[in-house]
This record gives C-alpha cells, sequence and structure tokens, in this order.
C-alpha cells in the first residue's frame, strides 16, 4: 500500500467539503474501498492504494469511528447525526456541521460515495 493517511477529523476538512454534504444524502463505503476493523481500529484502503486511519491530534477519534460505524447505505446523514447526539454529549449543530464535514472529507479520499 502507499501512503498512510491520519488526521480524518472533521476540522481538517475545508467548508466546500461539508456542503457537499446534506442531511439527506446517504453515504455508503466506495465501491472499490477495503474497510475493515485491525486491532479493534478501522482502517480503510482506498483506490488510490492509500490506508487511511481516524485519527485526530488526541490519537483515535471515537466519533468518527463510531460515524464509520453507522455508514450502512441506508442511513442519511441525519439519522446518523441523531445517532452521535445520543450517544455523545455535543450540540446539535456541532454534530450536524462536523458530521458532513467528516463525511465529505473521506467522500473527496474516495472512502465514501454518496447515494
Amino acid at each position: 500500500m502507499g501512503g498512510r493517511e491520519t488526521n480524518e477529523n472533521p476540522e481538517f476538512a475545508d467548508e466546500f467539503e461539508g456542503s457537499r454534504v446534506s442531511l439527506s444524502t446517504v453515504p455508503m463505503v466506495h465501491r472499490e474501498t477495503a474497510l475493515q476493523k485491525v486491532a479493534g481500529r478501522w482502517l480503510a484502503a482506498t483506490p488510490d492504494d492509500r490506508l487511511h486511519t481516524f485519527e485526530n491530534a488526541e490519537g483515535v477519534s471515537e466519533v468518527g469511528e463510531r460515524i464509520i460505524e453507522l455508514i450502512d447505505g441506508v442511513r442519511t446523514v441525519e439519522q446518523i447525526v441523531e445517532s452521535i447526539l445520543k450517544e455523545f454529549e455535543v450540540p446539535r449543530a456541532s454534530a450536524e456541521r462536523d458530521t458532513r464535514r467528516f463525511i465529505g472529507l473521506l467522500i473527496s479520499k474516495q472512502v465514501l460515495r454518496a447515494s
């Protein structure tokens, strides 16, 4: 595999990436991406031969990994946000913005695609 990508955190995504993702978007794993848990952590190998982890400056992002677990090609971003709100103490506006940005970033890196 090629380079290793880290810091897959919503704060690193720019506004354009998040703006492409609406609350009604249904994200799914990109058809050419391998996504699997290794030693309890999610890893994604994308078509460009990159390996992506879901970490932020503090280490593994539990919220980011939970978002990945919730992506099933059926749930909308809004449904994913609702789950995040039930499981983590975060304001709704932040959850919506950060989830949209994170998913947008993963779409741009070919980890995910939108239907």
